[in-house]
């Protein structure tokens, strides 16, 4: 007996239509559109959380550096490359960089990582192929800088000529672009991070980030020496204290101009 014939079915192949396909196109660029900013921003904040240890870390060795130094940190004058290279002189030597005092710090304080200088979240360098290739701090036979530190462009002003009994609140080290700066804002073009603020790390061992230090004396966020309150870096250290100076670079890794204790 023979079979019933069957029909042939042919399946339709499943398939997106046009609007299904751009529909699936608008939610990828949706997701996309939020997605995308928040890993940057989670970038960025681990850098800066990087950064902020670092200045911890500057600040730590500074301290150390003032107990085998009479309670001074490093100051303004310090011997040049040689045997006892990046010690304090209160007359001579080589008239203080953030280089040296980064070099003084490896020297006395036990701070060699060149890296702890360098910002991973620098926004306005341009010395990002140098700041790469930093390593350590001083030539093996501790005597000078390396090349390539000296190249690199470092993240972080200094204030030279500090004493270890000077008020807690008195700033060490700070993210670069903040010592010439008259308005209390960072620089837009020489900030590490342009005009949105910085880190600070002050005598009393704290880590501090500001968007800004205030635009008043009023609404500053530092403390001058007597107590009041500013919103310069230079005057959280009094005027006569001749010997204190805030040094940093630019954008490009070049010596600023020293800034001078009290404000100017």
């Amino acid at each position: 007996m023979p079979f019933p014939m069957t029909k042939n079915i042919r399946r339709q192949n499943a398939g997106f239509t046009l609007i299904e396909l751009l529909t699936v196109i608008a939610i990828i660029g949706i997701l996309a559109s939020i997605i995308i900013p928040t890993v940057g921003k989670v970038q960025q904040t681990a850098r800066r959380t990087a950064d902020s240890s670092n200045l911890r870390q500057i600040g730590q060795s500074s301290l150390i550096y003032s107990q085998l130094n009479k309670d001074q940190l490093p100051a303004n004058l310090l011997t040049g490359p040689g045997t006892t290279f990046g010690q304090n002189l209160s007359t001579g030597g080589v008239q203080a960089t953030v280089e040296t005092v980064a070099g003084a710090l490896a020297v006395s304080g036990g701070l060699e990582a060149g890296a702890l200088w360098i910002s991973k979240a620098d926004d306005t360098t341009t010395q990002e192929a140098q700041n790469v290739a930093v390593a350590n701090i001083l030539l093996p036979t501790k005597q000078d800088l390396t090349n390539e530190f000296k190249a690199a462009n470092l993240a972080f002003g200094y204030v030279v000529g500090l004493n270890s009994n000077y008020p807690a609140t008195t700033p060490i080290a700070y993210t670069r672009g903040i010592a010439n700066m008259a308005t209390g804002k960072w620089s837009e073009n020489a900030g590490t991070y342009k005009a949105d603020g910085g880190h600070i790390v002050f005598i009393g061992g704290n880590v501090a980030f500001y968007k800004n230090l205030g635009g008043t004396e009023a609404t500053g966020e530092l403390i001058e020496s007597d107590g009041t309150t500013t919103f310069d870096i230079k005057k959280t250290v009094k005027a006569n204290k001749t010997g204190v100076r805030f040094l940093e670079q630019d954008n490009t890794g070049a010596d600023v101009a020293p800034a001078v204790a009290g404000g100017a």
